[in-house]
């Protein structure tokens, strides 16, 4: 899939989101997909996932509340041609 998917954050990402930021020196936290800035918790996290050597890399970018619900509605859409193509 080239399309972020929308999946919960559990609190111990949400830290280490938070961690990595305040070492970054970035204060506000934006949408990875249409740079808005996010007051507040994201409203979705995306999931990319791609592999270097032996490694497997995972990276969450905070989503807005209408990018979330796009890419969500999206991926189920996706999802429900599959199971009727099956």
């Amino acid at each position: 899939m080239t399309h972020p998917i929308c999946i919960s954050v559990d609190a111990v990402a949400d830290s280490a989101l938070r961690a990595r930021q305040a070492a970054s020196g970035v204060t506000e936290l934006r949408c990875d997909v249409c740079d808005a800035a996010i007051e507040g918790e994201p409203a979705g996290r995306g999931l990319y996932v791609w592999s270097r050597g032996d490694e497997l890399r995972l990276e969450e970018p905070a989503l807005c509340g209408g990018c979330a619900v796009a890419i969500g509605m999206t991926a189920l859409s996706a999802w429900n041609v599959e199971e009727e193509e099956g």
